[in-house]
């Protein structure tokens, strides 16, 4: 049931106004906070659809909802797994909040984004790819002669 439960906040998120998502997201921060059997794995589906509405929406309370769902996450190691071990959430984490960091309608919301940012930052390094993982074998003999 948790996991339908949580398919359908998504859809919520996805099909509502912001005064729903406002409401939604103020409910899922109290959940969290009263420690209820919620696991970082069933967090991660409702992470990308709240991380994105925080450049779309004007609504300034929405954003600082959404800020206050992520520092939560943040200082809560069961729940900072979901930026640990999933590069596509760090990578919208990273978009997201400096979108936020960067909006011109509040700057309450924009000096927020940026403590926010500033008391992670290990979740904000961005990582390099292995290159050695993505080198092909190049050093093969061209001179199809010297075969035999």
């Amino acid at each position: 049931y948790k996991k339908l439960t949580f398919e359908l906040l998504v859809e919520i998120i996805f099909r509502s106004n912001w005064q729903i998502q406002l409401i939604l997201i103020q409910s899922i921060n109290q959940i969290l906070q009263k420690g209820l059997t919620i696991t970082w794995s069933d967090i991660i589906p409702l992470l990308e659809p709240i991380m994105n509405l925080g450049p779309r929406t004007k609504s300034s309370g929405l954003k600082r909802e959404i800020l206050k769902f992520l520092k939560f996450l943040f200082e809560n190691s069961d729940y900072s797994k979901c930026f640990e071990e999933n590069e596509h959430i760090r990578n919208i984490l990273h978009f997201n909040i400096d979108e936020m960091i960067h909006d011109n309608r509040s700057n309450e919301i924009s000096e927020q984004a940026k403590e926010l940012k500033k008391s992670n930052e290990h979740f904000f390094i961005k990582t390099k790819p292995n290159i050695e993982q993505h080198v092909e074998i190049t050093n093969i003999d061209q001179n199809e002669n010297d075969l035999f």
